[in-house]
C-alpha cells in the first residue's frame, strides 16, 4: 500500500512550500478507441485485470504529445526534466517510455528497481517509484510522474522538488 498526503502551500510560501515534491501540472489523455486494451473487471474473487500486449504501442502514440504539451506550457523541454516516476507496468512499458521520449538509459533507473524488488503493484507503484526518486531531486528540480490506466488513459503529471526538510530525514 502507498498513499499520499496533499497540502496547499502555507500562506505566502508560494508553490514551494512544503517538503517532498510540489504538485505544478497534470495532464490526462484517453484513447477511447483502445478502451479494451486496459480494464478493470470487479468479480466475486476480486479484481481481475485485462491488459492487451498492445498496450506499449498504444503509449508510444499518445505519449509524445501528452509529455510535451505539458512540459511546453510549464516553460520545460524533455532535457530539463531531472527526474522520472514512471509507472512500470513491465520491461516493455518503460522501454516504450525511454526511446518514445529519447530519455538517457539511466532516467527510469528508479522504476526498474521498483519493478525488480516490488512488481507491479497496481496504482501503488508510482508512488513507490516517487518515494525512490524524492532523494534525488533538488528543491525546484522538475520531475515527471507517468502512469497509465483503464480507457487506456495516459497520465501525466509535472512536479517539482520541493526545499530539504530541516534536519533531512524522510518527509
Amino acid at each position: 500500500a502507498a498513499a499520499v498526503v496533499l497540502r496547499p502551500p502555507a500562506p505566502g510560501a508560494g508553490v514551494a512550500g512544503a517538503p517532498g515534491v510540489d504538485v505544478v501540472d497534470t495532464a490526462v489523455f484517453t484513447d477511447t478507441a483502445t478502451a479494451g486494451h486496459m480494464t478493470w473487471e470487479v468479480t466475486d474473487l476480486g479484481f481481475r485485470m485485462g491488459l492487451s500486449p498492445r498496450v506499449p504501442e498504444v503509449l508510444a502514440e499518445h505519449l509524445p504529445l501528452v509529455v510535451k504539451d505539458l512540459l511546453a506550457r510549464n516553460g520545460l523541454g524533455v532535457g530539463d526534466v531531472r527526474g522520472w516516476a514512471v509507472h512500470p507496468g513491465g520491461p516493455r512499458i518503460l522501454h516504450t517510455v525511454e526511446d518514445t521520449l529519447g530519455l538517457a538509459p539511466d532516467a527510469l533507473a528508479a522504476s526498474r528497481t521498483v519493478l525488480a524488488e516490488h512488481g507491479n503493484c497496481s496504482s501503488a507503484t508510482v508512488l513507490l517509484v516517487l518515494d525512490a526518486l524524492r532523494p534525488a531531486l533538488g528543491p525546484g528540480d522538475p520531475a515527471v510522474a507517468l502512469a497509465s490506466g483503464p480507457g487506456l488513459t495516459l497520465y501525466a503529471t509535472l512536479l517539482r522538488g520541493g526545499p530539504a526538510r530541516p534536519g533531512g530525514g524522510p518527509d
